[in-house]
Protein backbone atom coordinates (compact mmCIF):
# COMPACT_ATOMS: atom_id res chain seq x y z
CA UNK A 1 0.00 0.00 0.00
CA UNK A 2 2.83 2.44 0.88
CA UNK A 3 4.52 1.69 -2.45
CA UNK A 4 1.29 2.44 -4.36
CA UNK A 5 0.85 5.70 -2.48
CA UNK A 6 4.46 6.70 -3.25
CA UNK A 7 4.04 5.93 -6.97
CA UNK A 8 0.77 7.89 -7.06
CA UNK A 9 2.46 10.85 -5.36
CA UNK A 10 5.33 10.79 -7.85
CA UNK A 11 2.94 10.69 -10.80
CA UNK A 12 0.91 13.54 -9.30
CA UNK A 13 4.00 15.71 -8.76
CA UNK A 14 5.32 15.00 -12.26
CA UNK A 15 1.93 15.99 -13.68
CA UNK A 16 1.97 19.27 -11.75
CA UNK A 17 5.50 20.07 -12.93
CA UNK A 18 4.64 19.08 -16.50
CA UNK A 19 1.73 21.50 -16.57
CA UNK A 20 3.60 24.43 -15.04
CA UNK A 21 7.07 23.98 -16.48
CA UNK A 22 10.16 23.90 -14.29
CA UNK A 23 13.93 24.27 -14.07
CA UNK A 24 16.30 21.40 -13.35
CA UNK A 25 19.32 22.75 -11.49
CA UNK A 26 22.40 20.85 -12.62
CA UNK A 27 25.42 21.32 -10.35
CA UNK A 28 28.63 19.76 -11.64
CA UNK A 29 32.17 19.28 -10.38
CA UNK A 30 34.50 20.19 -13.24
CA UNK A 31 36.36 17.04 -14.25
CA UNK A 32 37.18 15.97 -17.79
CA UNK A 33 35.74 13.81 -19.35
CA UNK A 34 32.74 13.64 -16.99
CA UNK A 35 31.56 17.25 -16.91
CA UNK A 36 33.40 20.31 -18.20
CA UNK A 37 33.01 23.49 -20.23
CA UNK A 38 34.71 23.89 -23.59
CA UNK A 39 34.38 27.08 -25.61
CA UNK A 40 31.34 28.06 -23.56
CA UNK A 41 29.58 24.70 -24.02
CA UNK A 42 28.96 22.26 -21.18
CA UNK A 43 29.85 18.72 -22.24
CA UNK A 44 31.07 15.37 -20.95
CA UNK A 45 29.71 11.91 -20.14
CA UNK A 46 27.48 13.13 -17.32
CA UNK A 47 26.29 16.24 -19.16
CA UNK A 48 25.32 14.23 -22.25
CA UNK A 49 23.46 11.58 -20.22
CA UNK A 50 21.61 14.29 -18.30
CA UNK A 51 20.58 15.91 -21.59
CA UNK A 52 19.15 12.57 -22.74
CA UNK A 53 17.29 12.22 -19.43
CA UNK A 54 15.73 15.67 -19.81
CA UNK A 55 14.72 14.83 -23.39
CA UNK A 56 13.07 11.67 -22.02
CA UNK A 57 11.20 13.72 -19.39
CA UNK A 58 9.93 16.03 -22.12
CA UNK A 59 8.84 13.31 -24.55
CA UNK A 60 7.71 10.50 -22.22
CA UNK A 61 6.47 12.44 -19.19
CA UNK A 62 5.43 15.64 -21.00
CA UNK A 63 7.47 17.62 -18.50
CA UNK A 64 8.23 21.12 -19.80
CA UNK A 65 11.64 21.40 -18.16
CA UNK A 66 14.87 23.31 -18.83
CA UNK A 67 18.38 22.95 -17.36
CA UNK A 68 20.33 25.57 -15.42
CA UNK A 69 23.98 24.61 -14.91
CA UNK A 70 26.34 25.63 -12.12
CA UNK A 71 29.98 24.52 -12.07
CA UNK A 72 32.24 23.86 -9.07
CA UNK A 73 36.03 23.52 -9.00
CA UNK A 74 36.07 22.21 -5.41
CA UNK A 75 34.52 18.81 -4.65
CA UNK A 76 33.51 19.60 -1.07
CA UNK A 77 31.63 22.71 -2.19
CA UNK A 78 29.93 20.75 -4.96
CA UNK A 79 28.89 17.95 -2.59
CA UNK A 80 27.61 20.37 0.06
CA UNK A 81 25.54 22.18 -2.55
CA UNK A 82 23.56 19.00 -3.25
CA UNK A 83 22.90 18.17 0.40
CA UNK A 84 20.99 21.43 0.88
CA UNK A 85 19.69 21.92 -2.65
CA UNK A 86 16.24 22.36 -4.12
CA UNK A 87 14.65 18.91 -4.66
CA UNK A 88 14.78 19.57 -8.40
CA UNK A 89 18.61 19.47 -8.45
CA UNK A 90 21.02 17.00 -10.06
CA UNK A 91 24.62 16.57 -8.96
CA UNK A 92 27.30 15.45 -11.41
CA UNK A 93 30.69 14.68 -9.87
CA UNK A 94 31.69 11.13 -10.90
CA UNK A 95 30.63 10.08 -7.40
CA UNK A 96 31.07 6.48 -6.25
CA UNK A 97 27.84 4.89 -5.02
CA UNK A 98 28.28 3.76 -1.41
CA UNK A 99 26.44 3.45 1.91
CA UNK A 100 28.62 6.03 3.67
CA UNK A 101 26.69 8.90 2.09
CA UNK A 102 23.21 7.35 2.22
CA UNK A 103 22.12 9.49 5.16
CA UNK A 104 22.98 12.74 3.41
CA UNK A 105 22.06 12.33 -0.26
CA UNK A 106 20.35 9.98 -2.69
CA UNK A 107 21.99 8.26 -5.65
CA UNK A 108 20.50 7.58 -9.04
CA UNK A 109 20.94 4.23 -10.74
CA UNK A 110 24.60 3.64 -11.67
CA UNK A 111 25.56 5.01 -15.09
CA UNK A 112 29.16 3.70 -15.23
CA UNK A 113 31.38 1.01 -13.74
CA UNK A 114 34.66 2.12 -12.24
CA UNK A 115 37.98 0.94 -10.83
CA UNK A 116 40.12 3.03 -8.48
CA UNK A 117 43.81 2.76 -9.36
CA UNK A 118 46.62 3.06 -6.83
CA UNK A 119 49.21 5.15 -8.69
CA UNK A 120 52.87 5.87 -7.98
CA UNK A 121 55.69 7.54 -9.84
CA UNK A 122 57.14 5.25 -12.50
CA UNK A 123 60.44 5.09 -10.60
CA UNK A 124 58.82 3.91 -7.36
CA UNK A 125 59.25 0.25 -6.28
CA UNK A 126 56.54 -2.25 -7.17
CA UNK A 127 54.18 -3.53 -4.49
CA UNK A 128 54.43 -7.26 -5.21
CA UNK A 129 52.17 -8.68 -2.49
CA UNK A 130 49.39 -7.27 -0.34
CA UNK A 131 51.18 -7.80 2.97
CA UNK A 132 52.11 -5.38 5.71
CA UNK A 133 55.87 -5.77 5.29
CA UNK A 134 55.69 -5.38 1.51
CA UNK A 135 53.45 -2.32 1.57
CA UNK A 136 55.56 -0.70 4.28
CA UNK A 137 58.71 -1.40 2.25
CA UNK A 138 57.27 0.10 -0.93
CA UNK A 139 55.06 2.95 0.34
CA UNK A 140 56.14 3.50 3.95
CA UNK A 141 58.37 6.50 3.22
CA UNK A 142 55.80 8.15 0.92
CA UNK A 143 53.01 10.68 1.43
CA UNK A 144 49.52 9.98 0.13
CA UNK A 145 47.61 12.48 -2.01
CA UNK A 146 43.82 12.39 -2.08
CA UNK A 147 40.57 14.34 -2.44
CA UNK A 148 38.52 14.88 0.71
CA UNK A 149 35.04 13.37 1.04
CA UNK A 150 35.55 10.80 -1.74
CA UNK A 151 35.95 7.04 -2.01
CA UNK A 152 39.55 7.73 -3.08
CA UNK A 153 40.17 9.19 0.36
CA UNK A 154 38.55 6.15 1.97
CA UNK A 155 41.07 3.87 0.26
CA UNK A 156 43.99 6.02 1.44
CA UNK A 157 42.63 5.92 4.99
CA UNK A 158 42.40 2.12 4.77
CA UNK A 159 46.10 1.98 3.82
CA UNK A 160 46.90 4.17 6.80
CA UNK A 161 44.78 2.17 9.25
CA UNK A 162 45.87 -1.27 8.08
CA UNK A 163 49.49 -0.89 6.97
CA UNK A 164 51.10 2.52 7.56
CA UNK A 165 49.89 4.16 10.82
CA UNK A 166 52.21 7.18 10.39
CA UNK A 167 51.19 7.81 6.78
CA UNK A 168 51.15 11.52 5.92
CA UNK A 169 48.16 12.62 3.84
CA UNK A 170 47.83 15.77 1.73
CA UNK A 171 44.56 16.90 0.15
CA UNK A 172 44.26 18.14 -3.42
CA UNK A 173 41.39 19.74 -5.33
CA UNK A 174 41.21 17.19 -8.14
CA UNK A 175 42.81 14.12 -9.74
CA UNK A 176 44.91 16.13 -12.18
CA UNK A 177 46.72 17.85 -9.31
CA UNK A 178 47.27 14.46 -7.66
CA UNK A 179 48.75 12.94 -10.80
CA UNK A 180 50.87 16.02 -11.58
CA UNK A 181 52.43 15.81 -8.13
CA UNK A 182 53.05 12.05 -8.30
CA UNK A 183 54.64 12.42 -11.75
CA UNK A 184 57.28 14.80 -10.37
CA UNK A 185 57.73 13.30 -6.90
CA UNK A 186 58.72 9.67 -6.36
CA UNK A 187 57.74 9.96 -2.69
CA UNK A 188 54.01 10.43 -3.38
CA UNK A 189 51.21 8.01 -4.21
CA UNK A 190 47.44 8.20 -4.41
CA UNK A 191 44.22 6.72 -5.72
CA UNK A 192 42.50 8.01 -8.86
CA UNK A 193 39.57 6.77 -10.90
CA UNK A 194 40.33 4.59 -13.93
CA UNK A 195 38.76 7.07 -16.35
CA UNK A 196 40.68 9.99 -14.85
CA UNK A 197 43.96 8.07 -15.07
CA UNK A 198 43.34 6.98 -18.65
CA UNK A 199 42.43 10.51 -19.71
CA UNK A 200 45.44 12.01 -17.94
CA UNK A 201 47.90 9.66 -19.65
CA UNK A 202 46.24 10.32 -23.00
CA UNK A 203 46.85 14.04 -22.59
CA UNK A 204 50.24 13.75 -20.87
CA UNK A 205 52.10 10.95 -22.73
CA UNK A 206 55.45 12.06 -21.32
CA UNK A 207 54.47 11.55 -17.67
CA UNK A 208 56.04 8.47 -16.06
CA UNK A 209 53.42 6.86 -13.83
CA UNK A 210 52.42 3.30 -13.00
CA UNK A 211 49.61 1.41 -11.31
CA UNK A 212 50.23 -0.69 -8.24
CA UNK A 213 47.72 -3.29 -9.46
CA UNK A 214 47.67 -5.33 -6.26
CA UNK A 215 46.22 -2.29 -4.44
CA UNK A 216 43.59 -1.34 -7.03
CA UNK A 217 39.98 -1.20 -5.85
CA UNK A 218 37.36 -2.68 -8.20
CA UNK A 219 33.58 -3.23 -8.29
CA UNK A 220 32.77 0.47 -7.95
CA UNK A 221 29.88 2.14 -9.74
CA UNK A 222 29.32 5.82 -10.39
CA UNK A 223 25.99 7.60 -10.09
CA UNK A 224 24.48 11.08 -10.09
CA UNK A 225 23.68 12.48 -6.66
CA UNK A 226 20.41 14.05 -5.54
CA UNK A 227 19.00 15.81 -2.47
CA UNK A 228 17.23 13.40 -0.14
CA UNK A 229 13.69 12.63 -1.25
CA UNK A 230 14.15 13.77 -4.86
CA UNK A 231 11.54 12.63 -7.39
CA UNK A 232 14.38 12.12 -9.85
CA UNK A 233 15.59 8.93 -8.15
CA UNK A 234 12.67 6.74 -9.37
CA UNK A 235 12.32 8.71 -12.60
CA UNK A 236 15.97 8.26 -13.57
CA UNK A 237 15.76 4.55 -12.70
CA UNK A 238 12.85 4.22 -15.12
CA UNK A 239 14.70 6.20 -17.81
CA UNK A 240 17.97 4.29 -17.45
CA UNK A 241 17.03 0.78 -16.31
CA UNK A 242 13.47 0.35 -17.55
CA UNK A 243 12.40 -2.25 -20.18
CA UNK A 244 13.48 0.11 -22.94
CA UNK A 245 16.06 1.81 -20.72
CA UNK A 246 18.74 4.15 -22.00
CA UNK A 247 21.54 1.80 -20.87
CA UNK A 248 20.42 -0.66 -23.56
CA UNK A 249 20.44 1.95 -26.31
CA UNK A 250 23.03 2.75 -28.96
CA UNK A 251 22.92 6.33 -27.69
CA UNK A 252 24.38 5.33 -24.32
CA UNK A 253 27.29 3.50 -25.93
CA UNK A 254 27.82 6.38 -28.35
CA UNK A 255 28.23 8.84 -25.46
CA UNK A 256 30.80 6.63 -23.73
CA UNK A 257 32.73 5.94 -26.92
CA UNK A 258 32.85 9.65 -27.75
CA UNK A 259 34.73 10.38 -24.53
CA UNK A 260 36.38 7.06 -23.62
CA UNK A 261 36.88 5.13 -26.84
CA UNK A 262 35.68 1.63 -27.68
CA UNK A 263 37.99 -0.33 -25.34
CA UNK A 264 37.15 1.62 -22.17
CA UNK A 265 33.46 1.60 -23.09
CA UNK A 266 33.48 -2.19 -23.40
CA UNK A 267 34.88 -2.51 -19.87
CA UNK A 268 33.00 0.27 -18.10
CA UNK A 269 29.50 0.38 -19.58
CA UNK A 270 26.72 -0.68 -17.21
CA UNK A 271 25.04 -3.87 -18.44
Amino acid sequence: MKRLISIALILFCVEIFAQSGDTLYANFFVQTPFAFNEAGINKGIEIDILNEYVLWLKTKKKWNISIKYKSFSDFDSFYSSIKTANKNTFGMGSVTIGPDRAGEIDFTAAYLKNVAFCVTNGHAPDVKTKTGDEIMRSLGSMSALTINNTSLNKYVLEIKKTYIPDLKIAYKADEIKILDEIAKNVLCFGYVDAVGFWFYLKNNPGKFLKMQKILNQSKEELGFILPKGSLHKPLFAEFFNGPTGFKNSSGYRAILEKYLGAYMTQNMAVN
